[in-house]
């Protein structure tokens, strides 16, 4: 059975869920009851990369050689680019749902 991380849209809660094919996804966050939504995450398998394992800490340079963008939470609600290309801010309001 597969894993799915889902993330609440109001508190912004993540949680892992083990699901079989017949379940249905879950709906509603366990800690505040908002509406939850499922994330996009890589098959184990596409998880090592050329020189690093995805449980190492690359520095922001060998990232950027990758063609990865590393961003950091700020703390309001946006996002930060450290390394990569891209916009230099996001903000959590605008990423796809």
């Amino acid at each position: 059975m597969p894993l799915f991380d889902f993330q609440c849209i109001q508190c912004g809660t993540v949680r892992e869920v083990l699901l079989s094919g017949e379940q249905p996804d879950p709906t509603t966050c366990t800690s505040c009851g908002a509406a939850v939504h499922r994330l996009l995450s890589a098959p184990a398998s596409l998880k090592r990369m050329d020189g690093f394992f995805h449980k190492d800490n690359p520095s922001d340079a060998q990232l950027a050689s990758k063609g990865l963008a590393k961003y950091v939470n700020r703390g309001d609600g946006t996002y930060e680019k450290a390394s990569g290309s891209g916009p230099s801010i996001m903000s959590r309001d605008q990423l796809p749902i």
